[in-house]
């Protein structure tokens, strides 16, 4: 029953249904093409999850694929804070990619942070940093870098 606002913009190609998708429990495959991943390219991702009402928070996770040769690399890390007011946010913690961005098996990474004593808080938002401008040594060296999300998930 959460509501989630995406304040970014996902590939058309790649929206795994749309803002609910993130939510919705469905985990992607190392077959992206399949269809249940958002893709973002050459942007930040940032979404507020409305949790409905206070709910004690232990565990805050995102998952992402990396395919290195299809220019969708990890986000260099993901940020998560809480809000009691969805104005103020205060970080509940960072996960910083622990994936070399040359690993050319197509991966799915959990960036997972766990807390306790947890924190209580209505309002939860994700920002992934993107990887930026693809680095020389990649094929398309100079293009913009996708990361691609599939799920949110909170305890």
């Amino acid at each position: 029953n959460y509501s989630i606002q995406i304040k970014s913009t996902y590939n058309p190609q790649y929206h795994a249904g749309g803002p609910d998708g993130l939510l919705d429990g469905i985990l992607g495959a190392e077959n992206w093409r399949k269809g249940d991943w958002q893709g973002y390219q050459s942007q930040d991702f940032e979404a507020t999850i409305d949790l409905q009402q206070p709910k004690t928070i232990t565990q805050i996770g995102a998952r992402f694929l990396q395919d290195m040769r299809s220019w969708i690399l990890m986000p260099t890390k993901v940020d998560y804070l809480i809000s009691d007011d969805n104005v103020h946010f205060s970080l509940f913690r960072t996960v910083d990619n622990s994936l070399d961005p040359q690993t050319e098996q197509t991966t799915i990474l959990n960036f997972t942070v766990t807390q306790f004593p947890g924190m209580t808080a209505r309002y939860v938002k994700v920002v992934a940093h993107n990887f930026g401008v693809l680095p020389p040594w990649h094929q398309g060296a100079g293009g913009d870098a996708f990361f691609f999300i599939d799920e949110i998930q909170n305890d």
